[in-house]
């Protein structure tokens, strides 16, 4: 394989790696051509909405990149300005398809490879049900009106599930039973070859049908059942590659999570600290820590904890902790 081509495996998000083009520089522009073009329509839409062309530009990186940062503490929260916010959950939810993906479909004016891509399909199914399950609390509980509640739900789960982490409401002061589902949109992340974190929805459409097929290997013990993905035949060990990285996930999250439980931190913010670092999200969920609250409190080995998880996140694992393996000094 050539070098750009591992390079490319590398750096692309995801068990399975699309090219736009055969040649990797050509594809790599294009991608820079589909970033830019959501990141100018962006600030455009954003100026549109009633912001100044500062904020404008810097929310408008921060939602395509998928980052957080805002130039208010209060996130967007502080411009209280519902079209600003579905500009913001419009774009953020963009950023969280797969680039490949969204530039054969748009230039190529074939919107049905975008409905047709399952990993799109299993993420717009998850941002829809979340979102209606979410407002669906904020009525009932927190007597949202139905506008309110919609907005509200959208956005935090789209930012949650797209890994940005930027806020809209205080996510606190919602249901318990909310913070469950915005905690599933942290471990499940966007689209593979986004600027999202997360595992990628890519492996939560593998993983079901790893299931589908144990359960088909149980019925019919002698069958052969290759599983494909859009067509393409998912070979055995990237099948055993799927279940190694969920589950050293799990594992990390576990010990990660157990370690800032015994040292004094709540039992949710531990956990969903956890979660925000390795999907490389942003906020929390908790009494204690907010989503609207500073990490600053936190004890510094905890932080130290966020920032290793944090890059072991956002190199997908693997990456980084074969470092810490004898083998890997000894063979090189």
């Amino acid at each position: 394989m050539g070098g750009s081509v591992k390079v490319f495996a590398a750096e692309a998000t995801g068990p399975i790696k699309s090219k736009l083009h055969p040649r990797l520089s050509t594809g790599a522009k294009w991608i820079w051509v589909v970033y830019l073009v959501l990141t100018a329509a962006c600030i455009v839409s954003y100026k549109i909405c009633g912001m100044g062309w500062f904020d404008a530009f810097n929310y408008s990186m921060t939602s395509t990149a998928t980052g957080g940062f805002a130039t208010e503490s209060g996130s967007i929260m502080t411009f209280h300005s519902p079209a600003e916010e579905y500009v913001c959950a419009l774009f953020c939810f963009l950023s969280g398809v797969n680039f490949t993906l969204l530039y054969s479909s748009v230039v190529g004016v074939n919107l049905r490879q975008l409905f047709r891509n399952s990993e799109f399909r299993f993420y717009t199914i998850m941002v829809a049900s979340f979102t209606a399950f979410i407002a669906m609390e904020l009525v009932i509980r927190n007597h949202y009106d139905i506008e309110h509640a919609f907005r509200s739900s959208l956005f935090q789960v789209i930012s949650f599930i797209t890994t940005t982490g930027l806020f809209s409401d205080d996510a606190a002061k919602w249901p318990h039973v909310t913070w469950v589902v915005l905690a599933a949109c942290m471990f499940f992340g966007g689209c593979s070859g986004s600027t999202s974190g997360g595992i990628k929805s890519i492996r939560g459409v593998m993983m079901l049908k790893v299931v589908r097929n144990e359960f088909r290997q149980i019925l019919h013990p002698n069958a052969v059942l290759p599983m494909k993905i859009d067509g393409v035949n998912v070979s055995q060990s990237k099948r055993v590659t799927l279940l190694a990285f969920i589950g050293l996930y799990l594992i990390l999250t576990l010990f990660c999570a157990f370690t800032m439980i015994a040292a004094g931190i709540d039992n949710t913010n531990a956990i969903t600290i956890t979660l925000s670092c390795l999907g490389n999200v942003g906020p929390t969920l908790g009494m204690e820590i907010g989503p609207t609250m500073s990490w600053a409190q936190l004890p510094d080995f905890a932080k130290w904890i966020g920032a290793f998880l944090m890059l072991v996140g956002r190199l997908e694992l693997f990456t980084v902790l074969v470092l810490f393996t004898p083998a890997f000094w000894k063979e090189n």
